[in-house]
């Protein structure tokens, strides 16, 4: 699940700390002092590092400012005994921390944190893009070209990986609580975003659905009358009309569709939001 180095002086939590994240899978190796820290840092490839900021040799913040100049896309927790670590310390350097824990730690709290941090660091190594595979199950809607980092515009350190991680999370979150079913279909018609009440309306879990096109759960497409409303929607209307949805158990149900066009990344992306009609309405 990924190599951590536990930079902590106290034997006991040392080794409590050690024997929970192993038990959760983790490779996890100790350093007790900063200069072994720094000495195991540069000899191996480390996911994360989980560093007490209370050392023998040196001072941790001393030492994760080492740490992130020397290897700029390693995550370093800061673990710490004070609250008022943010006022005390130099900022410069304690922004460079990708987060810092609080003892006694929860270790719900810490595990959460380390695979954050792993999130972060894949994405940071990724050479080829920058919205990376690791954020593939957060994002709004998958694309099927990468987004290339020399394409982009700006980069994004480890903290700005982490708050994008946490915004896609907050827009599936956000989707998935909007009571209209809503479809996100890609140029080949498949969809590559389902929030929770289009599964529900079928009986699909999102995985099942994400492998489905839309002439799968539309038993009335029309490829033609597709292109046309593709024409329509290209010069900006959307389209609200009436359809039938097939679910996964073969009921048919009627339905109001509202569909726009979204342009994302040099692709067209069609939406749709959908409200299942009853008898009277149809």
């Amino acid at each position: 699940m990924g190599n951590i180095l536990l930079v902590d002086d106290d034997p006991d939590i040392g080794m409590a700390l050690l024997d929970y994240l192993q038990q959760e899978g983790f490779s996890v190796e100790m350093a007790p002092t900063a200069h072994d820290a720094i000495q195991k840092s540069q000899h191996h490839p480390y996911d994360v590092v989980l560093l007490d900021v209370g050392l023998p040799d040196r001072d941790g913040i001393e030492v994760l400012d080492d740490l992130s100049r020397q290897h700029p896309q390693l995550p370093v927790i800061l673990l710490t005994a004070f609250t008022s670590l943010r006022k005390t310390a130099d900022p410069a350097i304690l922004n460079k921390a990708f987060a810092y824990l609080t003892k006694p730690y929860n270790r719900l709290e810490v595990k959460q944190t380390i695979q954050r941090a792993l999130g972060a660091h894949t994405a940071m190594t990724e050479s080829d893009q920058i919205v990376p595979d690791i954020f593939s199950a957060f994002l709004p809607f998958k694309t099927s070209t990468p987004i290339k980092r020399e394409e982009a515009p700006f980069s994004l350190n480890l903290q700005q990986y982490e708050r994008l991680a946490q915004y896609v999370q907050l827009m599936q979150f956000a989707f998935d609580h909007v009571p209209a079913a809503v479809f996100v279909a890609g140029p080949d018609k498949r969809f590559c975003f389902a929030n929770k009440a289009a599964c529900e309306s079928l009986g699909y879990t999102r995985e099942e659905l994400l492998a489905l096109r839309i002439p799968d759960i539309s038993p009335h497409h029309d490829t033609f009358q597709y292109r046309q409303d593709l024409e329509t929607l290209t010069h900006g209307q959307p389209l609200t009309y009436t359809s039938v949805h097939r679910a996964k158990d073969g009921r048919e149900f009627p339905i109001e569709i509202s569909v726009s066009l979204l342009h994302f990344h040099g692709q067209d992306y069609t939406c749709a939001i959908t409200k299942r009609l009853s008898s009277v309405d149809t």
